[in-house]
């Protein structure tokens, strides 16, 4: 099966600037899966700083509009995983992805990973259907 990697212009662009060497968006048969999208404007490519309900929004947006890129959407994720600097945070990243997802949640893995030295304390990574 090949593997085709979707160059999304501004989220790439952006997730390049952090030093990743990862793409943000690959296909994979009739599959979706994206980096771990950090709170990035999909507008602008800028980071989003503030508290772990807008990172989360942002985070979400860029995912929502990566998927977009791609001809599918936040209802066609199957599978999401959340990772998050603290796992205090997770009651108020729930109430931002709630709305993101009001016709049914996907499967969702959350991973609480020790800080790292980016300037942000979530990523959102998903497996949808293309």
């Amino acid at each position: 099966m090949a593997i085709t990697i979707i160059e999304v212009p501004i989220i790439s662009e952006a997730i390049r600037r952090l030093g990743a060497p990862v793409s943000a968006l690959v296909r994979v048969g009739g599959l979706l899966m994206t980096c771990g999208m950090p709170p990035i404007n999909h507008r602008t490519g800028a980071l989003v700083s503030g508290d772990i309900d807008v990172q989360a929004r942002a985070a979400l947006d860029a995912l929502s509009y990566t998927l977009t890129f791609a001809g599918s959407s936040l209802a066609q994720v199957a599978k999401t995983t959340i990772f998050i600097t603290d796992a205090g945070l997770m009651p108020a990243v729930n109430v931002v992805y709630r709305t993101y997802f009001p016709n049914g949640f996907p499967a969702r893995s959350f991973v609480a990973v020790k800080p790292w030295t980016a300037p942000f304390d979530l990523e959102i990574e998903c497996i949808a259907e293309a």
